[in-house]
């Protein structure tokens, strides 16, 4: 008997200086946890108040707050929310028709006449009905009237307009 009593005094130091150990680590643990949940909700909001919850979530329920925080946190970090607006925005310009001027490559309206940023003759008025038209067509669509100048004009996309066909009518 007396030598389990002297293994447990022996061992006895052994498991205090272990215990002491693994709650230095817990601590750190926690103390980490608590760092992580703070960089982390910094990324996700930037709402003060949500910041302030989520971190004394994970303050004061050690080891329980971080199962907390990943259910509650925001689904996307704030880089992420303004890479996916950034590519909507992306994707929405290139569905809507975009008209620019062929010379300087800047937007402006499909009924403009002249580009206001260069002033580049874009379309002109037709010299009989006075509608306006493109400057590649030979004949006015309104009203029928044979344009005098036939001006070739150069797309945004860099390539050359070619003059319509002309239509002989019989």
């Amino acid at each position: 008997m007396e030598a389990i009593q002297e293994f447990l005094n022996n061992i006895l130091p052994l498991v205090r200086l272990a215990a002491i150990f693994l709650g230095a680590y817990a601590v750190l643990l926690w103390a980490a946890s608590v760092l992580w949940a703070y960089r982390d909700i910094r990324r996700r909001t930037e709402d003060v108040s949500v910041q302030v919850l989520a971190v004394g979530i994970v303050l004061l329920l050690p080891f329980l707050g971080i199962p907390l925080h990943l259910i509650l946190r925001p689904p996307q970090t704030l880089a992420e929310k303004y890479e996916r607006t950034l590519e909507e925005e992306f994707l929405r310009r290139d569905l809507e028709e975009r008209f620019v001027c062929p010379e300087c490559q800047r937007p402006i309206e499909p009924d403009f006449i002249l580009c206001p940023h260069c002033h580049t003759q874009l379309r002109r008025h037709c010299e009989a009905c006075r509608k306006v038209i493109d400057l590649t067509w030979r004949i006015c669509p309104y009203c029928g009237h044979r344009q005098a100048g036939h001006v070739p004009t150069v797309r945004a996309d860099g390539y050359s307009v070619a003059p319509p066909v002309e239509v002989r009518q019989s």
